[in-house]
C-alpha cells in the first residue's frame, strides 16, 4: 500500500478522534516530510476513499446483507442529492458491531455502525446521522483538517502517528487516541477548538440536508440529545460516537433552533415502512441470542395489530427463520405477504422460509413467489438476487445464469450480481467466465489488484485457441492497470 496514503489516513484518522484499530494491517510509520506535501487534492482524496473502502470490506466487518446495505445506500444517497456536492463518490458501508458510532473518511467513506442504527426509533434520527457525516465530506473537513495541521509542528504529528499506531497494534483505539492527543496541551487544544467547529458546521449543513430530503430536520438534535441523556452516567462505556462527536448544551440548543426554522416550512416528513423492517432485520441478524430475539417479537406481537406495526410480526417470523422453526416463520409470514403482497421484504422472506423447508412443494412455492415478484420488479436488484440465489441453492444454474446476464443487460452493474453470476458458472464448471465474472465483482467494488489476479487466472485456463477471449482478457487486464497507475498517488 502506498505510504503516502497510510499518511493521509492516519493524519486524518487522529485529527478527528476516529480511530478504527480493525482496519490496520501491518502499517509501518511513514516518510513525514515537509508539512506543505501533505496538502489533499481532489484525485488523492479519491484514491484515499478507494482505498479506505477497499479495507473496510477485507475486514469482514460489514453486514453481509443485500436488502440492508441496499437500503442503507439508498438512504445515504437520498441526502447526497440534496448536498453541496451531489457528484463526489459516496461509499455507504453498514459496520456489524454493537458500538454506538458513525465515522466519515476521506474520498467519501461514511459508515454507520448496527449498535447507531439499532439507537435509532425513527428514520429522520437515522438519516441525521448520515447527513451530519456527509456534511464533513461535502465542507472539505479533511481538507481543512491537514491545514490546521501544517499549523502544528512535525513531532506533533509524528507523535500522532505514533500513537494511532500503538493503538492499532494493541488493539484498542482508546490507547492511541490518548497518546496523540497527550503529546501537548497546545496540540490538544488545537484539536479541541478544531473539532468543535467541525462538529458545529456539520450540524448546520446537515440539517439542511434532511430539510431538503423531507426528513424531520429535529432528528438531528433530538437524537444527539437523547444519546448524551441516556449516556449521561455511564463512565467509562460512554459512546464512542459521543467520544467522537462532543456534545454540549449550546451546540444542542443551535441545532434545535436551526432545526425548527426548516421544520416550520415543511408539510410533511418521510416515515417509510421499510425503515422500521430493516430494524427489525437487523435486530434479530445482530441478536446473540435467537431465543431471547423470539421472545421479544413474541410478546411486541401479541400486543400490538399487524395492520400498526407490521415490524413487530415481520421481525418475529424472521426470528423463527434463524432458528430453523420454518414452518411457524412461514405462517406468520405469509399472513404479512397477504395484507400486502407488493412488499418485497415479506416475499423474499416467506420464499426463503418455503425454500429452506427443503419439501419439493415448498420449494416450488417459494421459487414461485419470487419469479413472480421478478417479473413484476424486472429491476429490482434485491429480489433478482434473491432469486438467483435461490436457483443456485436448488441446482437450476442454467436459469440463474440466464437471470442475472438479462438483469446486467438492463441495470446499472452491481458486484452482487457479479459474485451470484462466479458462484452459478463456477457451479456449471465454466470457469473462464466464472473468473471474469469475480473480476468484474472486484472491480465493481473498487479492489484492483485482485480484479486483474482473476483475469490471470482466467487466462491461464482459457483454450490456446480461442482468440477472442485472450485478446478480450488482455485489454481488460491492461485497462485495469491503467486505472490502478491513474489512482496511484506519486511518492514526494
Amino acid at each position: 500500500m502506498n505510504k503516502h496514503f497510510i499518511l493521509f489516513l492516519n493524519l486524518f484518522l487522529c485529527i478527528t478522534l476516529l480511530y478504527r484499530p480493525v482496519y490496520a494491517k501491518e502499517i509501518e510509520l511513514p516518510d513525514m516530510g515537509a508539512s506543505s506535501s501533505v496538502a489533499l487534492t481532489p484525485l488523492m482524496e479519491e484514491q484515499i476513499g478507494r482505498e479506505i473502502a477497499t479495507q473496510i470490506r477485507n475486514s469482514h466487518q460489514i453486514i453481509d446483507d443485500l436488502e440492508l446495505n441496499e437500503y442503507l445506500q439508498n438512504l445515504g444517497f437520498s441526502l447526497v442529492a440534496n448536498s453541496d456536492d451531489a457528484y463526489q463518490n459516496f461509499h455507504f458501508f453498514l459496520i456489524g458491531s454493537n458500538q454506538i458510532n458513525a465515522f466519515a473518511t476521506p474520498g467519501g467513506v461514511v459508515a454507520v455502525y448496527s449498535g447507531l442504527f439499532l439507537a435509532t426509533d425513527t428514520e429522520s434520527e437515522l438519516a441525521s446521522v448520515l447527513g451530519h457525516e456527509i456534511a464533513h465530506v461535502t465542507q472539505r473537513h479533511i481538507a481543512r483538517s491537514f491545514e490546521k495541521a501544517n499549523q502544528l509542528s512535525l513531532p506533533i504529528m509524528a507523535g500522532m502517528i505514533a500513537g494511532i499506531l500503538l493503538g492499532a497494534a494493541g488493539g484498542d483505539g482508546g490507547i492511541g487516541a490518548a497518546t496523540a492527543i497527550g503529546l501537548s496541551a497546545a496540540g490538544q487544544q488545537a484539536q479541541i477548538n478544531y473539532t468543535r467547529a467541525n462538529e458545529k458546521e456539520a450540524d448546520r449543513v446537515g440539517i439542511r440536508y434532511l430539510a431538503l430530503s423531507g426528513y424531520d430536520p429535529t432528528g438531528m438534535p433530538g437524537f444527539f440529545q437523547k444519546l448524551e441523556r441516556k449516556n449521561r452516567y455511564v463512565g467509562s462505556n460512554y459512546p464512542e460516537f459521543l467520544r467522537t462527536h462532543p456534545i454540549t448544551i449550546n451546540r444542542i440548543a443551535e441545532a434545535t433552533q436551526r432545526a425548527e426554522q426548516y421544520k416550520r416550512k415543511m408539510t410533511t416528513f418521510k416515515s417509510p415502512l421499510n425503515y422500521r423492517l430493516m430494524k427489525a432485520k437487523l435486530t434479530v441478524l445482530s441478536a446473540a441470542n435467537t431465543d431471547r430475539a423470539i421472545q421479544y417479537y413474541q410478546a411486541k406481537v401479541k400486543n400490538n395489530s399487524q395492520s400498526v406495526h407490521p415490524e413487530y410480526y415481520y421481525g418475529y417470523g424472521l426470528a423463527l427463520f434463524k432458528k430453523r422453526r420454518y414452518t411457524q416463520a412461514i405462517q406468520v409470514l405469509k399472513d404479512l405477504s397477504l395484507s400486502a403482497p407488493q412488499n418485497t421484504s415479506y416475499t423474499i422472506a416467506l420464499a426463503k422460509a418455503h425454500i429452506a423447508t427443503d419439501k419439493k412443494s415448498a420449494v416450488k412455492t417459494g421459487l414461485q413467489l419470487l419469479s413472480e415478484a421478478v417479473k413484476n420488479k424486472p429491476y429490482n436488484l434485491v429480489l433478482t438476487a434473491s432469486y438467483a440465489y435461490s436457483l443456485i441453492q436448488v441446482g437450476q444454474l442454467k436459469k440463474s445464469v440466464l437471470l442475472l446476464e438479462n438483469y446486467n443487460k438492463d441495470n446499472f452493474k452491481h458486484p452482487a450480481i457479479y459474485k451470484l453470476l462466479s458462484m452459478a458458472l463456477g457451479k456449471e464448471k465454466k470457469l473462464v467466465k466464472a473468473h471474469i465474472a469475480e473480476s468484474n465483482y472486484y472491480y465493481l467494488n473498487g479492489m484492483l489488484p485482485a480484479a486483474i489476479e482473476q483475469l490471470e487466472i482466467a487466462r491461464r485456463i482459457a483454450p490456446k485457441n480461442d482468440f477472442y477471449t485472450l485478446s478480450k482478457l488482455d485489454a481488460r487486464k491492461q485497462a485495469y492497470k491503467q486505472e490502478k497507475a491513474l489512482y496511484k498517488l506519486e511518492d514526494n
